[in-house]
């Protein structure tokens, strides 16, 4: 038996008017009429039993629907089904919000206590008695909304509530027998839920010692404000505005951390115009790092969908330095952390006398006697200069060997561990061993450590934002280790731009007014973009970064067609027969005139 039905709850004061009616009726809590069990009761000896925690939540639902209780009862509608059941309620200690997800019997929620959220607390005889639980039950089962309908616990709802608002006057017989079958019926559908099929409620159980909170960042976002109001006015979890475009300059004071850094990292803080437009996706991760720890995403997406450009708002509306490493076929787990250089520095000139050019041009024997200590004789100029570049590239050589002076220097991604920073690591997914980024995992761990191979221990500052971005769908990329996807707080798969969010970025960034022209050609490089895809030209792109170059192309020319002949149809494929029908197909016929 779960929590929510265990003996102690069936101790617990009733309320009006049926604690009246038990009193005067002998005070008998449970019938053993048939009338008075729910038709899931399906026992031999039956018997049903007053809820009180039922009860208060039925009186409670009938109050808001009736205009004059607080606290709200909703649900999150999506394209097809009920997101989310949603209920707000009030009790002596604090109004409870809670959302029920039908289809996997999962509840979230959280308590408001003189202004301070906290989690729920547990079902138990020091915690909570569940009228919030079995006020979001009654609730889904007289509204129509969903497969959660019952007609059963309805009828007696709605029969209750008619008595109580005088317009169905019940005798106390049956206004009782209303309240066991409705007690009856929720306690039969959860408890036996999972044996019952059609009209269970199905319901996690060992979430009532503790059930998952929702925190103010997810409140704030809205993933689980109702979009549907049934009765009463919700005030934890209204629904909070959907985030809409925007420009950069208009999110810098919101989302600015107001850091100090010294001034050969201050350069390297982004410095894109104001009037960049900012989606929806990248407002997301900035509202993420400024509202909870999450700090590793990954953007996923073709080339030219921006990836490289939102790392680069995130950096600049935090006011944070942006890194960039960049990885290839061949980055091992070494680079990730360390770089190896030649020590310039240690490089000098042997101590030795070279011969100058007025010896060699005077005499080239002598000079290659003076440097190797042979004379050869009759030696011609060509020869003899070539004897001496051999020598001199000999001794490098042996000298480079023998010392091996070497330097190592701290990766990219290590400089940019060691502050508030945006660190963009880019085609991760080119990297040929999946297991390589791995070495990062420690530095994307709680403990936010790992050792250089000086044996140093670098710690990861704890507002270093990581951002992974990769072009999963292109030749040469990889899978992802298992181990470092499990590591980010989210994963954006970026589509491409619409054409009308090509245009729009083409035109702010070339100045290019005529934004009619520049909308035809987004429309063109979309339509190539499609035709790669299909025929699965290898060794071809076409995107946003191509349309932005015949722009820039078309303006220094006034030739569109001209000029996408060597910034888009070149790039498109190194075929000629899928540049010529290219062309002709996607070009010459929508600019005729221009040809």
């Amino acid at each position: 038996m779960s929590a929510l039905f265990e003996t102690w709850t069936l101790k617990q004061e009733l309320p009006d008017p049926f604690a009246r009616i038990v009193r005067e009726s002998g005070g008998k809590r449970t019938s053993v009429k048939e009338k008075d069990c729910s038709t899931y009761n399906t026992g031999k000896a039956k018997s049903a039993t007053l809820h009180p925690p039922t009860l208060w939540a039925i009186l409670g639902l009938i109050e808001l629907m009736g205009g004059y209780g607080s606290g709200a009862a909703g649900f999150q509608a999506g394209n097809e089904e009920v997101n989310f059941f949603c209920v707000e309620y009030e009790k002596t200690d604090g109004k409870y919000a809670l959302v029920y997800n039908s289809r996997n019997g999962k509840v979230k929620g959280l308590r408001m206590q003189n202004g301070k959220m906290e989690p729920l607390p547990p079902v138990s005889e020091r915690g909570s008695s569940g009228e919030e639980y079995m006020m979001l039950f009654a609730f889904l089962s007289v509204d129509s909304i969903d497969g959660m309908y019952n007609r059963e616990f309805a009828s007696h709802f709605y029969d209750i509530r008619s008595h109580l608002e005088g317009e169905d006057v019940l005798t106390d017989e049956e206004l009782l027998s209303c309240a066991f079958v409705c007690c009856d019926n929720l306690y039969r559908r959860i408890e036996s839920g999972s044996m019952m099929g059609e009209g269970a409620i199905p319901l996690e159980e060992s979430q009532l010692a503790g059930t998952d909170f929702i925190t103010p960042y997810l409140l704030h976002t809205g993933v689980y404000s109702p979009n549907e109001i049934e009765c009463g006015e919700f005030e934890i979890l209204a629904a909070r505005p959907l985030l809409k475009e925007t420009t950069l300059g208009a999110l810098k004071g919101k989302f600015n951390q107001g850091r100090t850094y010294p001034e050969e990292y201050r350069r390297m803080i982004p410095d894109l115009p104001d009037y960049y437009r900012v989606n929806t996706e990248t407002q997301e991760i900035l509202t993420m790092i400024t509202n909870t720890p999450a700090r590793f995403f990954m953007l996923a997406g073709e080339s030219g969908a921006g990836k490289t450009t939102d790392s680069k708002i995130i950096a600049q509306a935090l006011g944070y330095p942006h890194f960039v490493f960049t990885c290839g076929p061949n980055t091992e787990e070494t680079s990730l952390m360390v770089s190896i250089l030649p020590n310039i520095d240690s490089c000098k000139l042997p101590e030795e006398h070279w011969p100058t050019m007025e010896d060699f041009l005077m005499d080239p024997a002598s000079a290659v006697a003076e440097l190797t200590g042979m004379y050869p004789g009759n030696l011609e100029r060509e020869t003899a200069f070539q004897r001496i570049l051999g020598e001199i590239y000999q001794r490098g050589y042996e000298k480079a060997k023998g010392e091996k002076d070497f330097i190592k220097k701290e990766s990219t991604i290590i400089q940019a561990c060691r502050m508030p920073s945006v660190i963009e690591i880019q085609e991760v997914s080119m990297i040929e061993k999946p297991g390589t980024l791995t070495r990062l995992n420690a530095l994307f761990d709680d403990c936010a450590k790992t050792d250089l191979l000086n044996g140093e221990i670098i710690e990861r500052h704890p507002d270093t934002v990581v951002i992974l971005t990769a072009n999963l769908d292109y030749i040469g990329c990889q899978m992802f280790n298992e181990s470092v996807l499990s590591r980010m707080n989210l994963i954006q798969h970026r589509r491409g731009m619409s054409a009308k969010d090509m245009a729009k970025r083409a035109v702010e960034r070339t100045g290019c007014r005529e934004f009619e022209i520049v909308h035809g050609m987004a429309q063109v490089v979309g339509n190539i973009h499609k035709y790669l895809m299909k025929k699965q030209v290898q060794g071809g792109v076409c995107g946003y970064r191509e349309l932005e170059n015949w722009v820039w192309s078309y303006l220094a020319s006034g030739d569109i067609v001209h000029s996408s002949y060597h910034t888009v149809v070149s790039k498109a494929s190194p075929y000629p027969e899928d540049r010529e029908e290219i062309l002709n197909t996607y070009i010459l016929p929508y600019y005729e005139t221009a040809a």
